[in-house]
Formats: C-alpha cells, structure tokens, sequence
C-alpha cells in the first residue's frame, strides 16, 4: 500500500487553516460476475466518491449515502377533544392543535395552542427494539394530562407561542413568553400530582422578541433579538438574571439582531462553553464563554458576514451550519471550525429550492427543515474536493417541531442498570394533532453491478475514489483509489453454487415427499387388508355356526319322526 501524503494552504475569506490530503491506493479487486448476477461492494466509511470505467462500460453503478427511515405516528387529539365552541371560532389556534414540544428525561412533553399540556413516556420495548411494523404496539405512551390555563392564559389572548424548556439539571420545566415565565416540578408531572405546584418567575425580562432558549449546566440562554442575548442561573424554583451580551461587549460596533445560537461544551468538568451567535445582519460569530463567580464573553472569530440570517446548528463544533435567506433565495453554509484556535473555512455552500425554517444537527448530517419537504445534508462533504454526493428529501406532513434523542441514560428496564446507553439514531415530534418517531440509519455508498449475456468472456476495470473523513483528527481528508476488475463468465450447471444447492433441496424434497406418498400408499393397502381379512373371517366364522344349528335341527327332526312312526303301529 502506497502512502502519499499532500499538505494544502487554503486560502478563503478570513484566516487560512492548513488541510491535510492523504492518498492512499487500496489492493485490487478481482471479481468474476455470471450474466444476471447482482453484485455489490460496500464502501462503509465513504463520505462520497466518484466511479470511473476504462472500457466505458455501464454496468456497475455508485449509489451515494443515503438515510433510510421508519415513521410511527401517534394520534394524540381526537375528534371528540374538540368542542363546538372550537368549530365555532375562526381563529386557528382556538383549535386545539400542539404548538411546541420538548425533549425529557425518557420521553416528550408537548403543549397545545390551548395550553394542555401532555406529558409522554416511550414505551421502550418498541423503541429500542426496532419493531415498528409490530402493528398495535406504540412507541409513546400518555402519563399525564393537565389543564394550564390557569397560570397560561389562551394564547390567542397572548397572541404568541410558548416556549418549553427542561432543565435536567434541576429537573424542572419552564413555559417561556416573551415577557412571562413559569416553572414547575417534572417530578410533580410524573406523579401525576392532583395540583401542580407552579411558580413564577421574578426576575423573567420582558421582551419584544424571544427566539431559541436553552439550559445547559444550570444557565440559561435565550435569545431576544434587538435586544442580544440574555443569560439566567436557575436557582431553586427561580431564574436569576444575571448577564445581557450585546455586540459591543465583543468591542463590535454594530447594531446586534440575535436570532439563533448553538452552545458547545469544552470537556465535562470546567464550565467554558463556545457559543456560535447568528446575527440577523451581522452574519455567525464565533464566541468564548468562561464562568467562573461571574460570566465572560470574548469574540473568537467573526466566521461569516452573511446576513439574512435564519438558523444555526452544530453536534460536534467542528462542522457548522449557517441558514440564511437573500434576495427570496434561501441557502446553508457548511463551515469547518477549530474550537481551540479559532480558525475556519468554508466548506461548501448549497442552494435550498424551499424556505428554511430550522436547521437540526447530528454527527452525520443536517435536517434542513421546510414546511411539508425537508432536504438531508451530508456533513464533512468537502466539496472543493470532491462533490458528487446527492441530497436526500424527507418527507413528513405537518411537521411542527422535532428534536434528536441525544442523550444517555441509565434506563432500568435493561440488564445492567449501571451501564449508560447511548440511542441517537431517530428523532421525535409533533404535528398538529399528533407525536410521531422516526428512526432512521444511515446506508453506505455501494457500487452495484449487474451483466447480461452479452458480455460473457469480457473483463471490465472500474477505477472507484473515495474520501473518508477521521473524526478525531482534525482537517484530515483520505482519499482513497480502489482497482476493480469485474470478468463475466459462463453459467454451467456446476458453477453456480447457490442453483445447485436449491436444485438439490428441491429434488430431495420431492423424493422425500415420494417416498412418503409410497409410504403413506402401503400403509393405507395395509390397512384395507388388514379390515378385509378381518370381514372375511368373521363371515367364514359365522357361516360354520349356521351349519352346525341346521344339522342339529336335522337330526332333532329324524327322531321325532321315528318317534312317531313307533307310535301308530297295531
């Protein structure tokens, strides 16, 4: 195996990063295919590739990553739920109908437009065992059901959408509007508790605009448009207020808009967090965030300058997206980052044929959500080096919100409780009147071939590249060749291992049905002689009794004869 290692100077808008381009030539391949034979070749971690015939020859084919997904829906809101006031309103959301939904512990709890909340348990057996075309078996179940009108007006009296937000680190849920908020105890809900205990919070902001909010470690960030980004520390049954970040604070002169934000952790242990802030006019900015007695801010880098900024989102750090509409045309950017010093380049950027409404991350690619279509995209794509993967549409009517199962836990109805399990592999939501969860698994490019009669005796070569992507190794691309030789050869009866063997199983298995029809023939013969040699007996049996009872009679009536002859004499 031959090694040659290539190290290139990108240069982009903003500061170079060095990426390093390793070739690596893979051992030939040789394979002999018979006409009408499927074969195929599996490239397990190739990000994309390219195939290449020397004899122009079409019979094999790459097919590019795709995801594959299974969907179970849970109709929550009936028919009956709804009453004729509701029909009787012209108001959408005076129709009962979820509105926002949240990730817990081991399950969801979703909130309607008329502020029911309901909180959902999986079923885990039907989760993680993969048995969704088990029909009947639903992956969710209802715990609780409760009426928050009391401490949540209507919300077409708010004329806004609430916010759900779960803290796992107090075990506590927040129902966030822009200049209201309120928390009560999950512990409670799972109890299922006659009154829920349910606390305002003081020191809550008001706002004209309130976008992404989210809890990581005790703090709470929220995003308020014109007015930054604002902080809270969760303190008992209470938020405390304790940190505005505006643009100038990072020492930009700029007038900020924040509408979306991702936060990454550095370590487990040290409360440093990265937090990729998209402003609205300003574009994505890289920012440092230390908590010791007090929070700091300090700008990392100013990655883009794009404004008409939608959403942001990353799982790793390394690769982020960046959402943004311009001139009615919406697109994502794909950037490679490095936490530790800042750097960035872009990797790509795509054109999205519909509006952009969030942008959700996992370790493989990103959901770029629509309205009803949804488009899959691949991470770690490298376009400049190689582009020739294809995009994935998804899918799913009426989708209003999902998120990722990201998380581990300790769950007790496996064997070893002290063992955490990791499930990331489907995502859950709502629509208007349901849940759904849809798993999903990623299949790997394959190189298909298939050959008729007319190529037998023919060799063909195929050249495949690949590039494969280290995910502990930064800014690291391999690229791989790959030699496939592909002979057709002719079918003889012999050669073709797995038509011998069912040639034999079929021929065995009517021989075994012929010599249980012969068996089955003699027994039966068997039997209608046996029954015919007992009639014939017991009628040979019965005819040597009547014989035996005529001549008694016989010799009974030659005496009486004689008797009486005797008798008449002078």
């Amino acid at each position: 195996m031959n090694f040659l290692q290539i190290s290139l100077i990108i240069y982009l808008v903003g500061p170079s990063i060095e990426l390093t381009i390793t070739e690596i030539n893979e051992p030939p391949i040789f394979m002999t295919i018979h006409p009408y034979e499927r074969r195929t070749i599996i490239f397990n971690d190739a990000r994309d590739a390219i195939l290449q015939s020397l004899n122009l020859s079409k019979g094999c084919e790459l097919t590019s990553l795709q995801v594959q997904f299974e969907t179970q829906e849970f109709t929550i809101i009936q028919p009956q739920d709804l009453s004729e006031v509701d029909f009787e309103q012209d108001t959408i959301l005076n129709f009962r109908q979820f509105v926002s939904m949240i990730h817990i512990t081991d399950g969801m709890l979703a909130i309607t437009s008329d502020s029911i909340a309901y909180l959902l348990k999986f079923n885990y057996d039907t989760v993680f065992e993969h048995d969704f075309v088990e029909k009947g078996q639903q992956f969710a179940k209802i715990l609780w059901k409760v009426d928050l009108q009391i401490i949540a007006p209507s919300l077409v009296t708010k004329n806004e959408l609430p916010q759900l937000l779960f803290a796992p680190s107090s075990d506590q849920v927040f129902l966030l509007f822009s200049d209201s908020a309120q928390v009560f105890s999950m512990k409670q809900m799972e109890q299922k508790a006659n009154a829920l205990e349910v606390y305002q919070i003081t020191d809550w902001r008001k706002r004209v605009y309130r976008g992404l909010t989210k809890e990581i470690d005790g703090l709470v960030f929220s995003a308020v448009g014109l007015d930054g980004l604002d902080v809270y520390k969760i303190i008992l049954k209470d938020l405390k207020f304790i940190k505005n970040l505006k643009l100038k604070d990072l020492g930009l002169n700029s007038q900020i808009e924040i509408v979306d934000f991702a936060i990454v952790k550095h370590g487990t242990t040290q409360k440093y967090y990265s937090i990729f802030l998209l402003d609205k006019q300003c574009g994505l900015l890289l920012v440092d965030v230390h908590l010791d007695q007090y929070i700091n801010f300090g700008l990392r880098s100013w990655i883009s300058y794009q404004s008409g900024g939608i959403s942001v989102d990353t799982r790793n750090g390394r690769n982020v997206f960046m959402a943004y509409q311009s001139m009615n045309h919406y697109y994502v950017l794909e950037y490679n980052v490095d936490l530790n010093n800042g750097n960035y380049f872009l990797i790509r950027k795509k054109k999205i044929n519909h509006r952009i409404i969030d942008l959700d991350a996992t370790e493989d690619f990103v959901i770029v959500q629509g309205v009803n279509q949804h488009l899959i995209l691949f991470s770690n794509g490298y376009d400049y080096v190689m582009n020739h993967h294809k995009d994935q549409i998804f899918k799913h009517l009426g989708l209003r919100d999902f998120v990722f199962f990201n998380q581990s836990y300790k769950l007790e109805d496996f064997d070893d409780i002290t063992k955490e399990y990791q499930y990331d592999d489907f995502f859950f939501g709502i629509t208007a009147q349901s849940a759904f969860l849809t798993r999903f698994q990623i299949e790997p490019i394959k190189m298909k071939c298939l050959y008729y009669q007319t190529d037998i005796g023919q060799t063909f070569t195929y050249t495949v590249q690949y590039n494969t992507t280290g995910k502990d190794v930064q800014d690291l691309v391999v690229r791989h060749t790959q030699i496939v030789n592909i002979e057709i050869v002719k079918t003889y009866f012999y050669e073709t291992e797995y038509l011998l063997f069912y040639l034999i199983g079929f021929i065995g298995l009517i021989l075994i049905m012929g010599l249980g029809y012969l068996g089955y023939q003699y027994w039966k013969n068997q039997r209608e002689y046996t029954k015919l040699e007992a009639i014939d007996k017991s009628a040979r049996e019965k005819g040597q009794k009547q014989n035996n009872v005529s001549s008694t009679i016989k010799e009974d009536q030659t005496t009486v004869f004689q008797q009486q002859n005797r008798s008449i004499e002078p």
